[in-house]
């Protein structure tokens, strides 16, 4: 994952935004819109990124608690700077932004993959956890295909249980690893394994699902900042519905950034709840702009002024490879 193979991965993102924001402005009046944008007061748009930031300062700060339980003697300035990088590749083919984080602890601080990916693993699954919660919230409201939320998150509770199941998980790791080419990879799979299986304790899972939710209940927060600049009567309940629905879509959808799915869903939750089309469109897009696209500039500017730093390997760094209980 060397800065010069990602140039393309981004490129890839950023062509794919730039089709996506070109799809909604065919579908709105262009005109329109950016009349929409130009009245819009600097001090809410203003709000809004701050509400974005302290949602990022606050999901950094759960991505460096994961750290310290996972033993990685890394400093604080340097994982932040690897959790700003990897949001720039939030909107990368692949998800290449999650695997760039490990491939950062082991040149900065000698943790290994079987160490570090159970983390960025955690991380995610965390997010989803609360991303899931917001959308409850919203639906005890609003019932909108609470049908599929209750599967999605049957699945993840039945997910849990699966992954408590010691003997059944050495059980499938030896017998996927029955083949010449896999069986070296055994001991990585068990060592992933028990790095994830500590993480998940109830006491560490509650503490990170609460960061998790306090974290992009403020990224909900900016979606109803901006809705109140343009006078738009919407409630906060249907404010984190539509931004936490809308991300969920763009997650499930496996597209990167969730492009498109995740605009597209937003737009539409907007005019369910009586916004006029165009006014949808362009509320969607400075959303996610708001949301997304700055982070996404972010990690490019902490990416070209720490990467040189990131690859040397900082003295005394590494991994204690035990998890804390």
């Amino acid at each position: 994952m060397e800065s010069a193979r990602l140039v393309p991965k981004l490129l890839t993102g950023l062509v794919v935004g730039v089709l996506v924001v070109a799809g909604f402005l065919l579908f709105a009046d262009l005109q329109k819109v950016l009349d929409t944008i130009r009245r819009m007061p600097g001090e809410w748009l203003l709000l809004a990124f701050i509400l974005t930031f302290i949602s990022y300062l606050v999901r950094l700060w759960k991505w460096h608690v994961f750290s310290r339980w996972s033993g990685f003697t890394i400093g604080f300035f340097d994982n932040a700077a690897i959790f700003f990088i990897g949001l720039m590749m939030s909107i990368t083919p692949g998800k290449a932004g999650e695997l760039l984080k490990g491939y950062y602890l082991e040149k900065r601080a000698g943790v290994s993959y079987a160490a570090s990916i159970p983390v960025i693993f955690y991380d995610r699954l965390t997010d989803v956890l609360a991303m899931l919660a917001l959308v409850s919230i919203g639906m005890t409201v609003y019932p909108l295909g609470i049908t599929s939320v209750v599967v999605l998150a049957a699945a993840i509770v039945l997910f849990f249980i699966l992954l408590q199941r010691r003997k059944l998980l050495f059980r499938l790791i030896e017998w996927v690893t029955v083949p010449n080419k896999l069986r070296r990879f055994r001991g990585m799979f068990h060592d992933f394994y028990e790095h994830t299986l500590q993480l998940l304790q109830w006491k560490k899972l509650v503490y990170a699902f609460v960061i998790s939710f306090v974290a992009w209940l403020f990224e909900c927060l900016s979606l109803f900042v901006i809705l109140q600049a343009f006078d738009v009567d919407m409630s906060v309940v249907a404010s984190i519905l539509t931004f936490s629905l809308g991300t969920i879509a763009g997650a499930v959808s496996m597209i990167p950034g969730g492009l498109g799915a995740a605009e597209g869903s937003i737009t539409g939750l907007l005019i369910y709840f009586g916004v006029e089309a165009n006014l949808a469109v362009t509320i969607s897009l400075l959303i996610r702009f708001v949301t997304l696209w700055f982070g996404v500039v972010l990690g490019i500017i902490i990416f070209v002024l720490t990467r040189k730093r990131l690859v040397r390997r900082e003295h005394g760094g590494g991994s204690r490879a035990t998890l804390r209980r």
